[in-house]
């Protein structure tokens, strides 16, 4: 079965440290991080995975203006890895207007755009962020969000922009649909990330009450290992054309009817 990850992460520095996780407990792993696209590839073939979405960690630690040239302006990444990039306000970060964003996407045929507003210190709404939401939404290109410390500014954006199409990620390892169910009934364009869904029937549950259409495979590498996203979705109790859907049926028809 074709393996497209929909989330992984280049470069040094979300892990190997004591961090405190969404859930406010401390954390240290020792996980074999990739420095680069040939280290994550060879990751990727040991676990079996056919392609992988990628940003850089540098997105998070440093900027979005460094990570993305961390990841767009070096060596052209490899077919089998398909690039984002992360947003800023173009009101005082004029590199993120509208129309730069569209030349980023042809240019390096993003698959997304991934915004941090807490970590950065901005508000993703209409007021600071309305011409690059309104270009989503006409673009179809998706939105990858993170909850972090809340959800708050995902049921916000949506709940003014609510055409987005969004891509829900690392969102914590203890059960989160509470938080995520509500949004997937009331929102057509939210997606959700297979990788931190691995409580016990967690796929299964959601298929039951969903269908598979909105579930994307994902690993979260490095921050989660690739062995337990994938041990969760062929050990769920779901059809086979449903486990096509989240392995890449999904994510190929986003990337399908993307507009740019």
């Amino acid at each position: 079965m074709k393996l497209i990850d929909c989330s992984a992460c280049i470069g040094l520095g979300g892990i190997n440290r004591e961090i405190v996780n969404h859930e406010d407990y401390i954390v240290r792993e020792a996980v074999k991080e990739p420095r680069n696209a040939r280290e994550l590839l060879a990751e990727m073939d040991r676990n079996g995975i056919d392609e992988a979405v990628v940003y850089h960690q540098a997105m998070v630690d440093v900027s979005p203006q460094y990570g993305n040239a961390k990841l767009l302006e070096g060596e052209p990444l490899p077919r089998r890895l398909h690039a984002t990039m992360a947003v800023a306000p173009s009101v005082s970060d004029p590199e993120f207007e509208p129309e730069k964003i569209l030349y980023a996407a042809k240019k390096y045929r993003l698959t997304g755009v991934r915004a941090w507003p807490q970590l950065n210190r901005y508000m993703l709404d209409g007021i600071t962020c309305g011409d690059l939401l309104d270009l989503l939404c006409q673009t179809k290109l998706p939105l990858y969000l993170t909850p972090m410390k809340n959800w708050e500014h995902i049921f916000a954006v949506l709940k003014e922009f609510p055409a987005l199409r969004v891509i829900i990620t690392n969102y914590g390892l203890w059960g989160s649909d509470r938080y995520f169910y509500p949004l997937v009934r009331a929102y057509p364009g939210v997606y959700v990330d297979t990788s931190d869904m691995q409580e016990i029937r967690g796929i299964e549950a959601f298929v039951n009450k969903f269908g598979s259409e909105r579930l994307l495979f994902g690993t979260n590498y490095p921050m989660d290992n690739m062995g337990g996203p994938i041990a969760s979705l062929f050990g769920a109790k779901i059809s086979e054309s449903d486990r096509e859907n989240i392995a890449h049926r999904n994510i190929e028809r986003l990337w399908s009817e993307v507009n740019v």
